[in-house]
């Protein structure tokens, strides 16, 4: 029988790791989950993880507009808070939130230093993913 994977990490290319860190680790106030010299491992929640690693080769970085990292929180207020917290910070904003019918989510778009989509969402009470409960 195939093993359940335990977690998911999405590894990322920065040309820049000590900017990177600043934003995610300093700005983001996510944990550092690994530092591995080249490679930074950040904790998102209780079971997920953003890696971000270093090269020099700005072609190894395509694309970045079409990447979105989302941090879900638990309700409107969350992102709001969230929004308020990114402007101070100088963030740059590329949506406000906003509700979103189509997926019955309300969410905001910002971007980090690579040009990287972060999403600050939360669902509305009656359509989160199977299993949220558990965490």
């Amino acid at each position: 029988m195939l093993a359940k994977p335990i977690y998911p990490i999405m590894f990322l290319r920065t040309t820049n790791l000590e900017k990177t860190n600043e934003f995610y680790n300093e700005v983001l106030k996510l944990p550092q989950a690994l530092n591995q010299g080249g490679c930074i491992i950040y904790q998102v929640g209780k079971y997920g993880y953003w890696g971000f690693c270093e090269t020099k080769e700005e072609n190894m970085i395509q694309d970045t507009n079409k990447i979105c990292l989302t941090m879900v929180v638990e309700n409107k207020e969350e992102v709001d808070e969230w929004h308020n917290y990114l402007v101070k910070n100088d963030i740059n904003i590329i949506r406000t939130p906003e509700y979103t019918k189509k997926y019955k989510i309300y969410n905001g778009f910002y971007s980090d230093p690579m040009g990287y989509t972060l999403e600050i969402q939360s669902f509305d009470d009656n359509e989160k993913p199977i299993g949220h409960d558990e965490f």
